[in-house]
């Protein structure tokens, strides 16, 4: 049985989450400028601190707590295996030096690697300061070797017209509050026989039992002084705090926020839910390609605290559980892969 499966109903409980609002799949619409302000303000705050968004120039930035941002080694762990499966998968599919359309292409470092890889990527985002960092990125780039082209506009996926092998989504479709018209402008985008490529969230599947290894995992580090916030396990004295505490990690996942953020990344964060997203996607591509991602590392490889060498291998080996508990053990993903050919 595909590992998506039918939506579960993510407000089971919602009566004792501390975080309020819609489910994903069912959030507000926001108009476009708002949801451009939102990561204008995101990607200039993280800049400031120190962040810069290019996966072989990346230093530590204490900006993030628990995100794999805050340390290369964590976002190679994460993004950077995920990037390899994308290579991997235009590789095999697609073949060398393809025209890859990145649609919300953020600050860049998917695109980047694209191109030093030998493709002709165009990058398209809403966020003006995106696409202003994402060029200042470009034009410091020391990797010259095989790169194929790269290029940058600031414009919505709607009025984009033209012709490209590759139409990728790289965690954007989930921001798009008609998905199905997304995929379907995407599909007049693609040459005949062309290819969609895209790594999304699925939310929708993780559950209270995944959410409750995630508890395991950071209540270890913390008893053993290596979580960032040994406070998270002070009150777990009883079976009621516990099943309190889980159902708080499930609701920090399922909406990508911690219990006491008020709001998510962006006005359209996670207008669309994972089934949704496969359906349109479906839909419009006969799929080729479809399999899992991570399930938790995500929002835990950045809390890790200790010496270097510690926390590296710490991060290593949770890495690697998280991977093989996917795989094969019945830990459900949080984001999945799908690769499908144009379907006329």
């Amino acid at each position: 049985m595909e590992f998506l499966g039918a939506t579960r109903d993510l407000m089971r409980g919602a009566a004792k989450m501390s975080t309020a609002g819609a489910t994903p799949g069912n959030t507000p619409t926001a108009n476009l400028a708002a949801e451009a302000a939102a990561f204008d303000q995101r990607i200039q705050e993280r800049v400031a601190a120190g962040f810069v968004p290019d996966l072989r120039r990346m230093a530590p930035c204490d900006y993030f707590y628990k995100s794999f941002w805050r340390d290369p080694h964590f976002a190679n762990l994460f993004v950077g295996w995920s990037v390899d499966r994308y290579l991997q998968l235009l590789s095999d599919r697609c073949g060398p030096g393809q025209r890859i359309l990145d649609v919300g292409c953020g600050p860049g470092y998917v695109s980047l690697e694209l191109a030093r890889a030998g493709h002709h990527v165009t990058g398209i985002d809403i966020s003006e300061a995106n696409i202003d960092i994402a060029r200042q990125t470009l034009a410091q780039n020391p990797w010259h070797e095989g790169f194929g082209s790269l290029d940058y506009q600031i414009t919505p996926l709607h009025a984009v017209k033209g012709c490209w092998d590759v139409v990728l989504f790289s965690v954007s479709l989930h921001h798009m509050p008609d998905v199905a018209a997304a995929v379907a402008h995407a599909h007049t985008l693609v040459r005949p026989s062309g290819w969609l490529l895209t790594w999304e969230p699925c939310h929708d599947r993780f559950t209270e039992r995944d959410a409750a290894t995630v508890a395991l995992v950071r209540t270890l580090l913390a008893l053993t002084g290596h979580w960032y916030e040994p406070a998270d396990i002070a009150n777990l004295t009883d079976e009621n705090s516990l099943a309190a505490h889980v159902r708080d990690v499930w609701s920090e996942y399922v909406f990508e926020r911690d219990p006491s953020e008020p709001d998510g990344q962006s006005p359209n964060d996670l207008a669309a839910d994972g089934a949704a997203i496969l359906a349109a996607l479906r839909g419009r591509f006969e799929e080729t390609d479809f399999f899992p991602g991570y399930s938790y590392i995500y929002r835990l490889l950045g809390g890790i605290r200790g010496d270097a060498a510690t926390v590296r291998r710490l991060a290593d080996a949770i890495t690697l559980f998280d991977r093989l508990s996917v795989k094969s053990w019945g830990q459900n993903p949080n984001h999945f892969f799908f690769m499908g050919r144009r379907r006329d």
